[in-house]
């Protein structure tokens, strides 16, 4: 993965620390601390990667929109998504600068897991996110 982005899922997780000390009745904060550092400590498949560094030189994607691409990518996670790995931070900026962001049926399926995974902690006595 490329230090440029790791550099920036950990200042973002200090960032998230910073809200959660702030806003501590929103779960959320912590949650998206715990996911981001947990995806700068990770290592990103290396095509997936290649592609991700190419787009810094792809004259079809300027650097303030890419920029704003991965300001609204690392913000969504823990609050509208919960990726496992970086590999889906990675495609997702990817696929949002070339075009090929994810459907209105793709987020909302993400919103349903997010329900259920709520639904589950919340019968199980857990603080849903």
């Amino acid at each position: 993965m490329s230090n440029t982005l790791s550099f920036e899922l950990k200042k973002t997780a200090e960032w998230r620390a910073e809200k959660a000390k702030r806003h501590q009745e929103d779960s959320r904060n912590q949650t998206a601390k715990i996911l981001l550092t947990r995806l700068a400590e990770q290592v990103a498949d290396e095509e997936l990667s290649s592609r991700y560094d190419s787009l810094h030189e792809d004259e079809g994607v300027s650097s303030n929109r890419l920029g704003e691409i991965h300001s609204e990518v690392l913000g969504e996670i823990g609050f509208q998504w919960e990726p496992k790995h970086v590999n889906e931070v990675i495609e997702r900026i990817v696929n949002r600068a070339t075009g090929k962001a994810p459907t209105t049926d793709d987020l909302a399926e993400v919103n349903r897991k997010r329900g259920e995974t709520d639904a589950a902690a919340t019968a199980a006595g857990k603080t849903a996110n």
